[in-house]
């Protein structure tokens, strides 16, 4: 059976810039006039760094994570600050919670997201959008991260479908790419009306 005549049984989508936007300039912003230090030194920091490529696979702590980020800073910010800080990026993408309902009435909806621990934790509270999936893979838990062929194929093993039974949802066009690579259908998220156009081109119901 050719991959277009398997029927799609799960939608699988990416959390940022697709379902909640977010913009890291802002924090970024505030940790330059909190720590006394200029944007460009906190990028090249922490925001661009290993360390935070590791915090996002789950390998450092919350609090490990902090302690790194704050040794460039000039004055100190404490770990209250720093967490609002560093939360308090994310807004909800209009329209997309509507979708998910539609989708879900069909199949089951599934999230696979490059994220950290303390921006997991404030956007299950914040955002209630995430009550529509039947479960959620951040890479902080999954141990690896987009577009690493691993967590693409530990998240089928665990719902227990084949790639060509699934369809995957994200806006960077390297995670879409490592979607396909394991076999997985992919979109690249446009917006909503594409999304929605290309939904329905796969067969998909909603």
């Amino acid at each position: 059976m050719k991959k277009k005549d398997v029927p799609i049984k799960a939608v699988i989508f990416d959390l940022g810039n697709v379902l909640v936007n977010y913009d890291v300039k802002k924090a970024a912003r505030r940790f330059s006039e909190a720590g006394g230090i200029s944007q460009a030194r906190i990028w090249a920091h922490f925001f661009l760094s290993k360390f935070e490529r590791a915090y996002t696979r789950g390998e450092i702590s919350n609090r490990e994570f902090y302690r790194e980020a704050c040794r460039v800073f000039k004055k100190p910010v404490p770990y209250k600050m720093f967490k609002r800080y560093w939360n308090d990026i994310f807004w909800e993408n209009p329209g997309m919670e509507k979708l998910l309902v539609r989708i879900k009435r069909h199949y089951p909806l599934y999230l696979i997201s490059n994220t950290n621990a303390l921006h997991f934790t404030h956007i299950k509270r914040e955002f209630k959008l995430l009550r529509h999936f039947k479960k959620m893979f951040p890479s902080h838990e999954m141990g690896a991260s987009k577009p690493d062929p691993r967590i693409y194929r530990l998240v089928l093993k665990k719902i227990g479908l084949k790639p060509e039974e699934t369809v995957f949802i994200d806006d960077m066009k390297s995670f879409v790419q490592g979607a396909r690579g394991t076999g997985m259908r992919a979109i690249r998220f446009r917006g909503l009306k594409p999304l929605t156009h290309s939904l329905q081109k796969l067969g998909i119901r909603f």
